[in-house]
């Protein structure tokens, strides 16, 4: 399969998900190549028409050398010099995974479809095979600078070489699309992730035997937030039909009765990032733009900006990372009374069998939980004065730093999950209890990889939770599992 794009309005957040989960690959529609070729042929004419007028990186050097002019005679020559000068400075041992790198490449693509990247159609055909080639390693330290050119130089040092003109060196470079990709990414695995909390959340529910009435249907007509009834609609899927044998008379603990609303407000700060995913996709973010002839400017004009800096993008990433912290806390919180209810067994222990102990890995939920709230604090812009001192690049843009929190504290409530969905399953199994029937092949999954502990038999607990959250990070990339369709 392979998405065309024909214009701006094909960058969506689903042809995000084809290309980067699912390895697409990306075809230039014949709309597009008319358009750029429109649009390259009135550049020419504007350019030619005064080569001495201020046009960034074109008829001027770029960055700290932007006050610079360049002669007229040497515009084209500056230009291909320039076409292999992309030389990334970021390093580290951990990278961006191959999958939002493809997002990013994509996102690329939505100043050039339309003609405002001001290029040839081939140019725009070189990004395009560039996800039919090996994917570039992309570090995820060291990106962070005024725009988005650190994290740029990586990715289109894999570009095919070619012969390039005026402006086209420059448009591969500027503009936001490494906010774009990382924004899409961390919005698709945060909604498959979302709904695995909700599934875990409702296991927990049923290990604990908590009352069904915080999840009744009749409480989503009191509830003005959409988000929130969407959150109880989803509890309730996964609990339909549960069994009323082994509940407690009396209220849960605090962690259970609240589901519905801190998972409304996960759902809120999702979708947030859903829409600025999809928002930045399509956005045209070059510096210099090239806004496109009218009446009034029958060859276009060129325009330096800051569309290079995606102030969106951040925050809402942020705001997911607070989310999954907070669900983080809910797990720990559950697995401590799981392990501690005076209504099932001490430490979730046989009373009539041999002595073994399953609590341990109640510990280990601290850690998970601690460093998810570290990585949930706010990033700020921080300024800057890269490229020079005294120069242009005074702030910084941030979406390369907050993705980084967002894979580790996406880890975290995998990982808090896994240790949450083994104390609900040994809890359903040392009481001989089934939980609702939509949450039995889920079940069946999550003890194939932690079996419940029944004897003092050496177990290396910690691997077998770890293969848990490693197939729970592949359920949040494939979008999460299904109440109506789940099966192992």
């Amino acid at each position: 399969m392979t998405v065309t794009l024909r214009n701006r309005k094909d960058l969506t957040l689903d042809a995000a998900r084809r290309v980067g989960l699912g390895g697409e690959g990306v075809a230039i529609g014949p709309e597009a190549v008319t358009a750029m070729n429109r649009a390259r042929e009135s550049f020419m004419r504007y350019l030619d028409a005064d080569r001495t007028r201020f046009v960034y990186g074109v008829t001027s050097g770029a960055g700290q050398n932007a006050k610079t002019p360049v002669p007229p005679d040497q515009q084209r020559a500056r230009a291909a010099e320039n076409r292999r000068t992309f030389n990334g400075a970021g390093f580290g041992p951990e990278a961006v995974p191959e999958r939002a790198v493809r997002m990013i490449i994509l996102a690329r693509l939505a100043n050039y479809v339309e003609g405002n990247a001001k290029t040839r159609p081939v140019e725009a055909e070189r990004i395009a095979s560039m996800l039919d080639a090996p994917i570039p390693r992309l570090p995820l330290t060291g990106q962070l600078g005024a725009g988005e050119i650190l994290p740029l130089f990586h990715i289109m040092s894999a570009m095919p070489d070619g012969e390039v003109e005026e402006a086209e060196p420059m448009a591969r470079i500027n503009g936001s699309p490494v906010s774009a990709g990382l924004a899409a990414d961390a919005a698709l695995t945060a909604r498959g992730r979302l709904k695995l909390a909700t599934a875990i959340m409702a296991l927990s529910v049923e290990g604990y035997g908590a009352p069904l009435a915080p999840y009744d249907a009749g409480l989503g007509r009191r509830i003005a937030d959409p988000h929130e009834r969407a959150a109880l609609t989803a509890l309730r899927a996964w609990l339909e039909d549960a069994p009323t044998a082994g509940r407690i008379d009396y209220q849960a603990p605090v962690s259970w009765r609240i589901l519905p609303t801190v998972l409304g407000a996960a759902e809120a700060a999702v979708a947030t990032l859903e829409e600025v995913a999809e928002i930045s996709l399509s956005s045209v973010t070059d510096n210099p733009v090239y806004v496109l002839p009218d009446e009034s400017h029958p060859d276009g004009r060129v325009m330096s900006t800051g569309g290079y800096h995606n102030a969106a993008a951040t925050p809402a990433v942020d705001a997911v990372n607070a989310r999954q912290a907070d669900l983080c806390t809910l797990a720990d919180r559950q697995t401590m009374k799981l392990f501690s209810a005076e209504h099932l067994p001490a430490g979730l222990v046989d009373p009539n069998g041999p002595p073994y102990g399953a609590g341990v890995i109640s510990f280990v939920q601290i850690g998970f939980g601690e460093e998810a709230r570290h990585a949930a604090r706010r990033t700020f812009m921080p300024p800057s004065e890269g490229g020079g001192i005294g120069g242009q690049n005074d702030v910084a843009t941030t979406a390369a730093f907050s993705y980084a929190k967002n894979l580790r504290s996406s880890f975290c409530l995998e990982a808090s999950l896994a240790v949450l969905a083994a104390a609900a399953s040994q809890a359903l199994w040392v009481t001989k209890r089934e939980p609702a029937p939509a949450l039995r092949p889920f079940l069946d999954e999550i003890r194939a990889h932690v079996a419940p502990v029944t004897d003092r038999r050496e177990r290396d607990l910690g691997a077998d939770l770890h293969a848990l959250q490693t197939r729970f990070a592949t359920l949040a990339i494939t979008g999460g599992p299904n109440p109506h369709s789940h099966s192992r």
